[in-house]
């Protein structure tokens, strides 16, 4: 499965899959074409999607300080989970961090759902992170 991960530019169809993405985790209003597009364009932001057959199948919003990137909303479709989706996402994720000189990468477990820290801290463990206190970490 050839995936690629990028940062968007705003079109119908990325909205409608972000939708059926965050569907569940954001509320109706923010799930709306507006809002959806101040989320990709949030200033001292960067926001991430990774496609495969022209649909977007995971994403996640980084907010960078000095050296040190936080991640947040974090997610992957349900019906491509487990199949290296969202591994390649943070992987790749990474690697342009890490060309940013980012020491750092940060997600915060409070962020979370209390129904998906556990499944979350498990992937991102898989993943290279550590637990600290209420953060997951991983120095690049």
């Amino acid at each position: 499965m050839r995936l690629s991960v990028f940062l968007p530019e705003s079109s119908q169809q990325l909205f409608i899959d972000l939708q059926k993405l965050y569907q569940g985790s954001l509320s109706e209003q923010q799930l709306t074409p507006d809002a959806l597009q101040k989320l990709i364009t949030t200033p001292d932001t960067l926001f991430f999607v990774t496609l495969f057959n022209a649909r977007h199948l995971g994403a996640v919003q980084v907010t960078i300080e000095q050296e040190n990137a936080q991640l947040n909303l974090l997610c992957v479709r349900d019906l491509t989970r487990r199949r290296g989706v969202g591994r390649n996402l943070l992987r790749e994720v990474e690697k342009q961090l890490q060309a940013k000189n980012i020491s750092q990468i940060q997600l915060p477990l409070t962020a979370l759902k209390e129904h998906e820290r556990e499944t979350m801290t498990l992937f991102m463990q898989a993943c290279g992170y550590q637990v600290t206190g209420e953060m997951l970490t991983k120095s690049l």
